[in-house]
């Protein structure tokens, strides 16, 4: 969604009319049980799109489990007393007798076996929670990892046009209230050896029309470097006047951290 902003923007306005939707019936208790279908697509949606967000915690992941779990449990069991459900239950409408208001409202569940279902669905819903944490952050199984922690920004569509060299950033991780700060461009040749630098001075300096920003999250130079923002994507333009590209040379780029990222010049 990040990388197509105009289906984020579908996806956020439909996620929230929904979540209003089904939080308002929830309070009034009145389709308990296609309200609790509601809460657990919607925890499903936040757990695998969102599970890996979270600089200091796992707070992403924390309310996916939790929401998917819940949901479950309240469609098991249905409103209480103080619900519209029940309200409706105890008045002589006869349609609170269908076998369809049971399932979309409250009641006893018709279910056969019903401890065997709650069992494999308990058991499904442990392996979720088991395997989104172990995929987004390694706490089952060998090294803690956290993509939020120190940026990644990918470097592609690399092209040279005369003297100007064009190549597009994207900013795919890192904390999420952080940016990333470039210090440093350079081209290397065939032996590493640099042969054309970019100073911190200059990229904190750099021209904005030199940089074509996709997303709404943009990359501009600050203060002391260009700054990298998560989502953020852009093609950027360097004059490299006077000096000669050819084959198996690099560009590598610099974060004020020390972390370097090179890709290949062809």
């Amino acid at each position: 969604m990040v990388s197509n902003p105009d289906t984020l923007q579908v996806a956020m306005v439909s996620f929230t009319l929904v979540e209003a939707v089904v939080g308002l019936l929830l309070i009034l208790g009145l389709g308990t049980r296609l309200m609790s279908v509601g809460v657990f697509f919607l925890a499903l949606g936040i757990l695998l799109g969102s599970g890996w967000l979270g600089t200091t915690c796992l707070d992403e992941w924390q309310i996916g489990v939790l929401g998917v779990s819940s949901g479950f449990v309240l469609f098991l069991t249905g409103s209480g007393a103080y619900s519209l459900d029940h309200f409706l239950m105890t008045r002589p409408y006869a349609f609170t007798r269908t076998r369809w208001f049971t399932w979309l409202g409250s009641g006893h569940l018709p279910v056969k076996n019903l401890p065997f279902t709650v069992l494999v669905m308990s058991c499904g819903i442990l392996g979720l929670t088991l395997f989104t944490n172990q995929y987004f952050h390694g706490g089952v199984l060998g090294t803690l990892h956290n993509k939020s922690v120190k940026p990644k920004v990918e470097i592609s569509h690399i092209e040279q046009h005369g003297s100007h060299l064009t190549f597009q950033l994207f900013r795919v991780e890192g904390a999420d209230v952080y940016g990333s700060f470039l210090i440093g461009i350079e081209v290397l040749d065939e032996n590493n050896k640099v042969i054309k630098s970019i100073t911190q001075k200059e990229l904190a300096e750099f021209p904005t029309h030199r940089i074509h920003n996709h997303y709404v999250t943009k990359i501009k130079p600050g203060q002391h470097s260009l700054i990298i923002p998560l989502g953020a994507k852009a093609d950027i333009a360097l004059d490299l006047r006077g000096v000669p590209i050819k084959e198996n040379y690099s560009l590598k780029l610099i974060d004020i951290s020390g972390i370097e990222w090179t890709a290949p010049i062809k």
